[in-house]
């Protein structure tokens, strides 16, 4: 009993320490875990960083370039209502002055860009000539002085050069502040429905309305530039072509303002418009190469 009872301290003794080692070995293997998983925890914090910075990177890039695009195209967005406001200045300027020639019965359709001269103004009923001196011919040599007055800003010369220099035009009565360019005039002639039962006096060959309307509007042109040779050096922008301006077309019965059911409508179916139709460029390249071939200068970039 004795030897026994020396036995059991020494037992217990070993008893605890296998205790403090199995408690050690597992604290250190917790230690190792938590290590291991701080170092997991790192390297994928890293990874994430990298990631997000490479993200970043590349949204920083897109955005930059998605914002100067939309800088560009609010730019020619704005261009573009410069354009048709600049029309609208044109047909009133005008305006404006064939009224001050005494000619009143002019009629403006802005959204279409027409310049209209009723019945009366050149023509009347059947008629196709325009002679000296009449009132028709006064209306359209003041037509012809207005167009002269009215439009070198908003024109070109041949070669793609601005007719009058941009700097002066801002000084000018006339101005062009948006540096808009026309691309081109149309004179055209329009009749009524009535058919043309026979050939109109001194010309046989004016057998309908659709010729009539054709010659009405090539004595017009025919006639202003008489008056004033110098429309003939009103070209177009480069982008558009370069080419003269003033152009002429005919379209007889088939575009009615009015209707040809009634005497009413038929008078101001019978009529020639001006036609204006404004460069508009279709891209942002095509917006700064107007603005190169106007001459103005970068800084004043998005009129």
């Amino acid at each position: 009993m004795a030897r026994n009872n020396r036995q059991q301290p020494h037992e217990e003794e070993e008893s605890i320490f296998i205790s403090m080692t199995d408690i050690m070995v597992g604290l250190l293997f917790i230690f190792i875990l938590i290590i291991m998983f701080f170092a997991l925890q790192a390297k994928l914090d890293a990874e994430k960083i990298e990631s997000i910075q490479i993200e970043n990177e590349e949204l920083v890039k897109e955005l930059g370039l998605g914002g100067e695009e939309r800088v560009a195209r609010q730019k020619l967005d704005r261009y573009l209502e410069g354009v048709t406001a600049q029309r609208t200045n044109i047909l009133r300027w005008l305006e404006s002055y064939l009224v001050s020639q005494g000619i009143e019965s002019v009629e403006l359709d802005i959204q279409n860009g027409i310049l209209r001269l009723p019945e009366g103004v050149l023509f009347g009923s059947g008629r196709y000539d325009i002679e000296n001196p009449s009132a028709a011919a006064g209306a359209a040599k003041a037509l012809a002085e207005g167009l002269s007055l009215v439009l070198p800003c908003s024109v070109m010369k041949v070669g793609g050069i601005p007719f009058r220099e941009h700097e002066k035009c801002l000084r000018s009565k006339y101005n062009n502040r948006r540096a808009a360019f026309i691309e081109a005039i149309f004179l055209e002639g329009h009749t009524d429905n009535v058919p043309i039962t026979r050939s109109l006096l001194g010309a046989p060959l004016l057998n309908s309305n659709l010729k009539l309307s054709a010659r009405r509007a090539t004595n017009t042109f025919e006639k202003i530039i008489d008056y004033v040779p110098r429309l003939m050096e009103f070209y177009a922008p480069i982008s558009s072509g370069n080419k003269p301006v003033l152009a002429v077309s005919a379209y007889g019965a088939t575009r009615p303002i009015g209707s040809n059911e009634r005497s009413a409508g038929r008078a101001s179916n019978r009529r020639i418009d001006l036609r204006i139709l404004m460069h508009e460029p279709r891209d942002v390249d095509a917006y700064m190469r107007i603005l190169e071939e106007a001459g103005v200068p970068l800084k004043e970039e998005g009129l």
